[in-house]
Parts: C-alpha cells; structure tokens; sequence
C-alpha cells in the first residue's frame, strides 16, 4: 500500500509506529494512533510523516532535527550515536580518512543500535552515512579512504527489507525475558510464603497439614531473596536493555503491545509478590477459629485438666493454626489454644481423664516442630 505526500505529491516510504510515537512532540501524540505513517524524504518538503487521510506532522512537530531536510549545521544523519554531516566532513578535512562507518557497525554489533525509535525514517543509518561520507569525500577533493566496501553497501541494521517493505516480523525477546521474569517472582514469593498459606489450604480440605510448615520454612529465605531479583531482571529487561543485532547486521524490531503488556504484568507482579511475601504477616487477621481462646491464667487454674506446652520451630500464626487442628485430632482433648507470639501450646483435656503427655508432644512433633511440657504452677 502506497500513500502520497500532500504536499509533495510524492509517495512515501512506510515508517513503523513505534517510530512516529518516539519522535512526535507529546502535546501531538493524541494524533499519532490509528493511521499509517509514511515518510516523505524530499528535502524541500516541510511535512515529514504524512497518513493516507491527508493527516501530515511537519519538521516543527518532531523532537529532532531532520537531517535531510535541514539546510544548516547541525544536520544528523546518524541519530543512535550522533554523527552528522558536519563531523563527517571535518574528520575527512582533517585526517584524510572517514571512521565513522566502522565505529557505527562495531556499536550496532554491541546492541547500542537504536534506530527505530530515534531515526525519523524508522530504519538503519548506514545507507545515509555511506553516502554521506562519499559526498564529503568527493566535496574534499581528497583520495580520501572512507571503509570498507562491504560496509558500505550494508544493508538495514534494524531489521528491514528492501525499500517500500515492511520490518522483518522478527520480535524482541526483551519483552518475553521481563514476562518470564516476573512470573518467575511471582512463583517464587508463592513458595517463600508455602509455609503459611499451605498448612491453611490443606486443612480447608481437610488434610493433615503435618510437617509442611517446616519443610518449606527452610527454603523461605532462598525464595525471598529469588523474588526481587527477578523482577529486578524483567524492569531492567522490559526499560533499560537494548537489542543486540546479529553478525549481519539485523536487530530484531520490538513490538509496543508486547512490551506495554510485560510493563503492567511487572508492575502487576511487583503487588502480588510483595502481598504474597508478607502473608506470614497478617494471616492471624484473617484467619480466626471461632473459639474464645484459652488463657494462661484459666490453665494455671485448674491445672489437672490442662497441659501446657512449649514450642519452638513456628515461623507465623498460619503454624498455630494448623497445630491446633493437629492437637484437636487425639483422644481426650476438649480443646486447644496455640499462641504464636508467646510460643506456647494450652490443651484442655476431659475432667477426670488424664492426659498422656507424651501423646501431645509427639502431636506437635509430626507438625514439623518441637515441644516439651512446661511444669504446673
């Protein structure tokens, strides 16, 4: 598909939409979405991106200079790292020689090539620089040496056809890289969190929770640590990376829905990690049993019909939890009160039964964690 500049009436070469979104004036960019762009590349025209409908953006409408349509100093013709028509021309004045095309395709293979969100024309440099430098050559009057030949004749370092085709559909894997990343933190807040939110999720069902605390306790810390590192990777991923272009010279195009996409998800999981991270925090707030609580002072009481015990190895109130359901389970206990913060276990047992001691410590030891009976007062 074609389009023709209205003020040119030449036709135009298809830009990609990233690039007018790039380089368009913010107070403009309401106009950009929902047309084609084409650029108009007749120096004597002011309208650089024009659409079918007649809608154009002209010279004073972008956030930098265009080289082919400037008449005076500074004329860019290299947008990624700054060279333009000038410096060419004066390196050749002064040293007899052009570096430039060198140094562009030894910073494309790096991956600092960033073409088409800083070059008007959405495409690689390289045709524009290599005749820059023969017109400054031949303007020097010089046998000047430019590179080369091979790089000269370069094609698109970013991943376009020939003239009037569209960019090779080959997307960035940057975007994937920060998907992957954050459902990667994501997985691991979940597992860090396990021990707490599992024992919970377990007896809803009505399975023994035994033990699955302290087994996932232990790898808490690895997955914390996990959690914000990826993330940390899929940010730098998805905002600061830049594509590496291959050994011919082709970078892969990005794609602005994939991309917008993988911001929100980090942003997205950045909150459920951080609200899954710190469940072992408020989990007692919204998790009661619906009994009264058993007090010390009751206990130290009637001491013949309770047991009080020690606890050590619970890690939030989600192990409190799953230990009194462990303790309601044996015989002769009436009921049980497990206090996280003061590390204590109060189990009612029938009047006039009393209580095998050892059943009960065994109780919190198939739980994952460790107990001794506290002498009565």
């Amino acid at each position: 598909m074609e389009a023709v500049c209205p003020a040119a009436g030449k036709p135009g070469k298809r830009v990609p939409p990233v690039t007018v979104r790039s380089l368009v004036r913010d107070e403009r960019a309401s106009e950009i979405d929902g047309r084609e762009w084409f650029f108009c590349d007749l120096p004597d025209c002011q309208v650089v991106y024009f659409a079918q409908d007649g809608k154009t953006f002209s010279k004073e409408a972008l956030k930098v200079r265009v080289g082919v349509k400037e008449k005076v100093a500074p004329r860019p013709v290299c947008y990624c790292f700054g060279h333009t028509v000038e410096s060419i021309r004066d390196e050749i004045a002064r040293t007899g020689r052009s570096t430039v095309l060198a140094s562009i395709t030894a910073e494309v293979k790096a991956g600092e090539c960033s073409c088409e969100t800083m070059n008007p024309k959405g495409t690689c440099c390289l045709g524009d620089v290599s005749r820059a430098v023969k017109e400054a050559i031949a303007c020097s009057g010089t046998n000047a040496s430019a590179t080369p030949a091979k790089m000269e004749h370069s094609h698109d370092c970013c991943s376009t056809q020939p003239d009037g085709q569209k960019p090779v559909t080959a997307y960035s894997q940057t975007e994937r890289a920060g998907l992957l990343a954050a459902a990667g933190s994501v997985f691991s807040a979940v597992v860090a969190s396990a021990c707490c939110w599992l024992p919970l999720l377990l007896l809803l069902f009505g399975v023994s929770a035994a033990g699955v605390s302290a087994a996932f306790e232990r790898v808490r810390p690895i997955f914390l640590v996990i959690a914000p590192l990826l993330l940390a990777s899929g940010f730098y991923s998805v905002y600061f990376r830049r594509e590496k272009c291959a050994a011919d010279g082709t970078c892969k195009a990005r794609n602005p829905k994939l991309r917008r996409f993988s911001r929100a998800m980090l942003w997205i999981s950045s909150v459920v990690v951080l609200v899954v991270a710190l469940f072992p925090n408020y989990v007692g707030l919204i998790h009661t049993s619906g009994r009264a609580p058993i007090s010390i002072q009751e206990a130290a009481a009637t001491p013949e019909q309770f047991v009080v015990l020690r606890v050590e190895g619970m890690t939030c109130k989600a192990c409190a939890v799953s230990l009194e359901k462990e303790l309601l389970k044996n015989p002769g206990v009436l009921d049980a009160t497990v206090n996280y913060p003061e590390r204590r276990a109060i189990v009612k047992v029938k009047q006039g039964v009393p209580a095998d001691k050892r059943v009960l410590v065994e109780a919190v030891e198939r739980a994952g964690y460790q107990a001794k009976v506290e002498p009565s007062k």
